[in-house]
């Protein structure tokens, strides 16, 4: 699981790129619109088009569009041979590092080749392509807190973590999504073989995060609905999925849970249970990625209590647990999330 802190620590060591890079307040569209088939996430980068054609609305009725990209234009758009492209052979070493929850996280590291292919295509064919709206984890433009936003105020919040999300996303599906968008088997052959390792996406790999977004916009739409089903809130954050209502009954709130654990195995994935899974109520304190919503997004108090005294003791010349420049982070990261939840 993406830990809470770890994901604090990430935005608050990030802050000023986080300032200059986000539209502060952008308010995400939750009604998923896209161009292409329900299991087409997005066309190729130079045939998106900002509004759907009546002709490309009609073709959402049919499986998906036709393969017409081989892959000569895979090499064209990658700028590399395409005895390159077929002689590739990506190896992985694996590195664990500690979770500041506790535990390990396990990383798939690629070839310094393997990496530079990865990039290559996350810029020149992932980037521009459209994920779910409200799948707000590694997309530009998004946060935590757009992921806390449309849970504020709500009688129940529900909490579920997938459990082994990038081992979880297989090879097949990742080769089918680019089928479906275009490629011909072949260069989706290709592009798989250099996007996963061991038959799934590769957490340390540059790709793995843009594509997990993408392959799964069906899921993101299935959650979706389901909440929307019962007057609720959807947001999901790479393997967390947050979804919120206005009533707390106990077998009502039980159902949803089982639907939503159904939704998510007929994707592949299955869903913590115990401490990973919960549900939250107005008497609770509800959280969000680390951001309290029972009535605004915000910090627990206890974080914002820490803060204001370490900057006392920084003011008074005193020994505190944060730098002077630490400090500035957080104090640049709880005005961002104001300046979010206040213009969101």
């Amino acid at each position: 699981m993406v830990s809470v802190p770890f994901l604090i620590g990430l935005s608050v060591a990030a802050v000023v790129a986080v300032l200059i890079g986000l539209r502060l307040g952008r308010k995400r569209d939750s009604s998923f619109d896209s161009d292409w088939p329900n299991d087409s996430p997005g066309p190729l980068a130079q045939e998106r088009t900002a509004q759907p054609s009546a002709q490309t609305k009609k073709s959402k009725k049919q499986p998906g569009y036709a393969a017409r990209f081989d892959l000569a234009e895979l090499a064209r758009r990658l700028d590399v041979p395409e005895q390159q492209l077929l002689a590739a052979e990506p190896t992985y070493r694996i590195a664990k590092i500690a979770k500041p929850s506790g535990g390990t996280r396990r990383l798939e590291i690629p070839d310094d080749d393997t990496k530079a292919l990865q990039r290559c295509i996350l810029r020149r064919l992932l980037a521009t392509l459209n994920a779910h709206p409200l799948a707000c984890g590694f997309e530009e433009d998004t946060s935590i807190v757009d992921a806390a936003l449309p849970h504020q105020n709500r009688a129940a919040v529900i909490r579920l973590d997938i459990r082994r999300f990038f081992e979880s996303t297989s090879a097949d599906r990742v080769q089918n999504w680019f089928i479906a968008i275009g490629w011909q088997p072949g260069a989706a052959e290709v592009l798989t073989r250099l996007t996963t390792n061991d038959g799934h996406l590769p957490q340390g790999a540059p790709t793995s995060p843009r594509l997990s977004n993408l392959i799964n916009s069906p899921l993101d739409e299935g959650l979706l609905r389901l909440a929307k089903q019962y007057g609720g809130a959807y947001t999901r954050y790479a393997d967390d999925i947050t979804l919120s209502f206005n009533f707390d009954r106990g077998r009502k709130l039980r159902g949803i849970i089982q639907a939503a654990r159904r939704i998510v195995k007929s994707y592949g994935y299955t869903l913590h249970g115990g401490k990973k899974r919960k549900v939250l109520r107005r008497h609770q304190r509800q959280q969000v990625l680390g951001l309290v919503v029972n009535e605004q997004v915000a910090l627990p108090r206890s974080k914002r209590r820490w803060l204001r005294a370490v900057r006392h003791r920084i003011e008074n010349g005193g020994e505190a647990s944060l730098t002077a420049a630490q400090l500035k982070g957080w104090e640049s990261f709880c005005s961002m999330v104001q300046e979010q939840r206040d213009e969101g």
